[in-house]
Formats: C-alpha cells, structure tokens, sequence
C-alpha cells in the first residue's frame, strides 16, 4: 500500500505544481502591476516612499518621547 501511495504522490504532486503555475500566470496577467515609468507607477512609487517616510518620522518621534521621558524622570530623581 504505501508503495502506491509513493508511486502515486510524484505524479499528483507535480500535476498540483502545474495547476498552481497555470493559475498563478492567469492571476499575474488579469492584475498586473502598472509599468514604473506610467504615470500610475509612479503614483504608486510616490505614495509609498511617503508612507515610508512617515513610518520613519514616526518611530524617530517615539524614541526621541521615551528619550524626554527618560531624561524627565532622572531630573526629578536628584
């Protein structure tokens, strides 16, 4: 029994790859991404270099907050 299971599972196997493939290049074609240099792309590129940019901003205000916070609790401690 466990030989047919075997012998079976390299031609399912490769069969379920083949669909996925298929499946996959239909789904890549039906939503592509817009060419970077279109006014899209470019869009999208601006919109996450900001997003980008503001995550940064964001964390660099966290730690300069815990750094006052820090700094407020050593000057009240003297």
């Amino acid at each position: 029994m466990r030989d047919i299971v075997l012998a079976l599972a390299a031609p399912l196997l490769i069969c379920a790859s083949g669909i996925y493939a298929a499946c996959h290049i239909w789904w890549r074609r039906q939503h592509a991404a817009p060419d970077p240099g279109s006014q899209a792309g470019r869009r999208i590129a601006a919109e996450r270099a900001v997003a980008d940019a503001e995550a940064i901003v964001a964390d660099r205000y966290a730690i300069l907050a815990e750094a006052e916070r820090s700094a407020a609790r050593l000057g009240g401690q003297q």
